[in-house]
């Protein structure tokens, strides 16, 4: 499946150089990467540990600064903008879930979700209630006033995805979205994440070791050692 031609290209990646570390341990970790994601798609990026996929996502959202090359997310150079705009183009445009999750341990899980809606100026009482439509979508309808101490590491890793959808962000860049999540569990957040990535003004990236999940990819790019090797493009047949 190809991105329509009337679509722009979501993110756009071109000689992609980052190296990592400092002196005389300095490492290269991406080698001149060139990749793009496609609006209504769900791009996932496959590649074993080391070979510099978190390297390459924190990138493309704008939390590493490349050394060499370009990085434009729906036709903006994150080069060109200032650390201000840099700040506000990702928190109005991007929505990431790593690992850490890095949920405020102080909030309820209904208050982590509902934090990207209070930075835009959404008034308390509409944030409180999106961000509880959000977590009954995860399957956290009985979890809403918990804080993240008394959840399981999987609901934490439902509530980081339902805080990174709440404020309907262009891009949404998970690392590992399903890796803490039951078959039922994990099944429920992609399908999500699927209906996400269908709107043509939207698009989806994903990092993952999990094969259960890969029949949900229209495109996967494969990386090795800091390099995209291979892309191969799903057909709707083919995609779950």
């Amino acid at each position: 499946m190809t991105a329509p031609d009337r679509n722009p290209i979501a993110v756009s990646c071109r000689g992609l150089v980052k190296q990592l570390g400092s002196g005389s341990i300095r490492t290269r970790v991406l080698h001149g990467i060139d990749l793009d994601v496609f609006p209504g798609e769900m791009t996932f990026l496959l590649g074993p540990s080391g070979c510099g996929k978190t390297t390459l996502i924190s990138t493309i959202a704008g939390l590493l600064v490349a050394d060499e090359g370009k990085v434009e997310l729906f036709g903006t150079n994150l080069a060109e903008l200032g650390r201000r705009s840099l700040v506000h183009f990702r928190g109005a445009g991007v929505g990431v879930v790593f690992q850490q999750l890095n949920l405020f341990p102080a909030l309820t899980a209904t208050e982590n979700v509902a934090v990207p809606l209070l930075v835009q100026g959404r008034a308390g009482a509409s944030a409180k209630a999106l961000a509880q439509a959000m977590l009954r979508e995860v399957g956290l309808e009985t979890h809403l006033t918990k804080y993240p101490s008394q959840l399981s590491i999987g609901e934490r890793q439902r509530v980081a995805i339902a805080r990174a959808l709440i404020h309907e962000p262009r891009l949404i860049i998970c690392d590992e979205p399903t890796s803490a999540l039951d078959g039922a569990s994990g099944q429920r957040v992609m399908e999500l994440l699927r209906k996400v990535a269908r709107d043509p003004g939207r698009a989806v990236l994903v990092v993952t070791h999990d094969a259960r999940i890969v029949p949900f990819a229209d495109r996967i790019a494969h990386m090795s050692d800091g390099r995209i090797t291979r892309i191969d493009v799903r057909t709707e047949r083919e995609a779950a």
